[in-house]
């Protein structure tokens, strides 16, 4: 099996302490952690075996915090120029988003800014975060915001769900339609209600995390044996509709991606992840045409990520 280029748009990078208590609720809440490994570490580890660039994502649920993750963030792009994009976050409080958000998009330089809704315990629609998606879209930028309503921790549930809804999503999105925006794990749970939107929203794009089998492993169901596909026809209705216990099914998911292959993104979730880090590219080399492949493994991310000058200058 030949591997094509890999960009990997989802690589969790924080300090040593606050990487560590991650971890330990993980491994409390979810699954264990089989790659407990530091910011430079990770980075040096996926290069290692062939990923040529990542995204570095980090995110805060609190007030004061923002600016030292984002700092931490720098120093790694500091020192892994050619291999890092950068994204920050902010927490949406009105005085830290003013004097952050232009902080961390202008004067660091970084890619994107990076929200949690779960952890926020805010909608995507709320009003907090407005300015926030107007920031990122006045610039150009990328918004990586995790508002699908499964969470590895079960407890908060009937919360998340309030919070987290699709429409919600939606409504956010109508203030800022030309915003460029990544949703992890192609909307889990509710991916179809997600993909539908890719008409309304023309800079919408997915990243694959734990959708191509690998949530299957983390939760502890067996993964099918490979099979060839019995691809689901685009009726006059549109596509057979994806479950919402998401497992993945294949068969509908498999050809939308053939349709608007560059809408779609690989990210792995490294290294918070119970499985082998390179499991799912395994797994989009099966069951994705080869061109196909090459776009969500590394193409389309390369097209919305081109190097920036500081990682010109250093591979130069």
């Amino acid at each position: 099996m030949t591997r094509p280029a890999v960009f990997d748009v989802r690589v969790h990078l924080f300090p040593p302490m606050i990487q560590r208590l991650i971890w330990k609720s993980f491994e409390r809440d979810a699954w264990p952690v089989k790659y407990k490994l530091a910011a430079d570490e990770a980075i040096s580890f996926l290069r290692a075996g062939g990923v040529s660039r990542v995204v570095g994502i980090c995110y805060t649920s609190r007030p004061g915090m923002a600016s030292f993750l984002n700092d931490h963030m720098a120093e790694l792009w500091r020192r892994h120029p050619d291999t890092l994009v950068p994204f920050g976050t902010v927490f949406p409080d009105a005085e830290e988003s003013k004097r952050e958000l232009p902080r961390l998009l202008d004067e660091l330089g970084f890619a994107g800014v990076k929200l949690h809704c779960h952890l926020l315990r805010l909608a995507p629609d709320d009003e907090a975060l407005a300015p926030i998606f107007e920031a990122v879209a006045e610039r150009g930028k990328v918004l990586n915001i995790h508002s699908c309503r499964i969470a590895k921790d079960s407890k908060d549930a009937a919360e998340i769900h309030r919070l987290c809804s699709v429409e919600r999503f939606r409504r956010a999105m109508r203030r800022t339609p030309g915003l460029k925006v990544i949703v992890p794990h192609i909307g889990y749970d509710e991916v179809q209600e997600y993909l539908d939107l890719m008409d309304e929203f023309p800079n919408l794009h997915f990243d694959t995390a734990m959708a191509f089998g690998g949530h299957r492993i983390a939760t502890g169901e067996a993964l099918a044996d490979a099979r060839p596909l019995r691809y689901a026809e685009r009726g006059a209705k549109g596509y057979p509709h994806l479950p919402d216990a998401w497992k993945p099914a294949l068969e509908q998911l498999v050809p939308q991606i053939v349709a608007r292959p560059g809408r779609f993104l690989y990210g792995s979730d490294f290294p918070h992840l119970p499985y082998d880090w390179d499991f799912e590219i395994g797994q989009l080399v099966r069951y994705l045409p080869a061109e196909v492949a090459d776009a969500v493994l590394g193409g389309n991310a390369a097209r919305l990520f081109p190097p920036t000058r500081r990682a010109a200058a250093a591979t130069a």
